[in-house]
């Protein structure tokens, strides 16, 4: 399996965009997949310059109804014709953050719904894909997740994050986890994945939610410490990136050392 990033929120390579966002590009051995499409259409630009071509990818997946997700996948359907969108139903529900007491927009729109698979929890693709929604655990359930909320008959409840999907690959025995934001838990996603492996997960990729862009504020020192020591247990090797933060990276990487890596656009590693 072959993992491109095209985007995240910093980059090392001054011919590539860069935005508070997420895309990346996955190459197994029967499918090419766009997992997440950032913010706006920078991820284009980045695909080109790195010799990636959109039209091919046959398998959309949206993480969850976050437009810094979800922003670039109307371009998506401009410049691929034929891949298969996978959304989570309430994927198109009306998401808000809330900024110094003022709720502020941050959902998706989808100009072409009719081009859309919507997943009911869980669906298995084939024998590489499988989507899953259900994580029933809530350990270190991240403390942002405060500030976000859905719009629902003028009212603002606290969002459940229904929205939000996972995708686990498996190849060659070995089972691949790609998350968002994990804004249900990591740890509880990695847990929810091995129930659907029947296995060890090996290897999982996503940003941990420890930080918020809106507030600039990370998670605690000492629960970011917990999460790492947790995390180690699970012996699954974790690349990070996006809404886990350069400061919580930087507290978790003396405690998980080579198991953690961060991604930053542009890196491509061969799992």
């Amino acid at each position: 399996m072959k993992i491109t990033v095209l985007m995240e929120n910093t980059t090392s390579n001054p011919a590539l965009y860069f935005e508070h966002g997420l895309a990346l590009y996955i190459e197994t051995a029967k499918h090419k997949i766009l997992f997440d499409a950032g913010a706006s259409k920078y991820f284009a630009h980045n695909a080109r310059t790195l010799g990636i071509d959109l039209s091919q990818v046959d398998t959309f997946v949206l993480s969850h109804g976050h437009n810094d997700h979800g922003g670039g996948l109307p371009h998506f359907l401009t410049i691929n014709k034929h891949a298969k969108i996978y959304v989570q139903q309430q994927a198109l529900d009306q998401h808000f953050s809330k900024r110094n007491d003022t709720y502020v927009y941050i959902g998706v729109s989808l100009p072409e719904p009719s081009r859309v698979i919507f997943v009911n929890k869980d669906l298995v693709i084939d024998e590489e894909l499988h989507i899953f929604s259900q994580v029933p655990e809530k350990r270190f359930y991240p403390h942002s997740n405060r500030n976000l909320f859905i719009y629902r008959a003028g009212t603002y409840p606290q969002d459940d994050f229904a929205h939000e999907q996972n995708l686990l690959i498996t190849e060659k025995e070995r089972h691949y986890l790609v998350a968002g934001c994990a804004h249900k838990g990591m740890l509880n996603i990695i847990n929810a994945a091995c129930q659907f492996s029947k296995g060890q997960i090996d290897v999982a990729i996503g940003g941990l939610h420890l930080y918020s862009h809106s507030s600039g504020i990370s998670e605690a020192e000492n629960i970011i410490q917990d999460i790492g020591y947790a995390l180690l247990k699970t012996k699954v090797r974790l690349l990070t990136c996006h809404c886990t933060g350069e400061k919580a990276f930087t507290i978790l990487k003396p405690i998980m050392q080579d198991k953690i890596t961060y991604l930053r656009t542009g890196l491509c590693f061969e799992l």
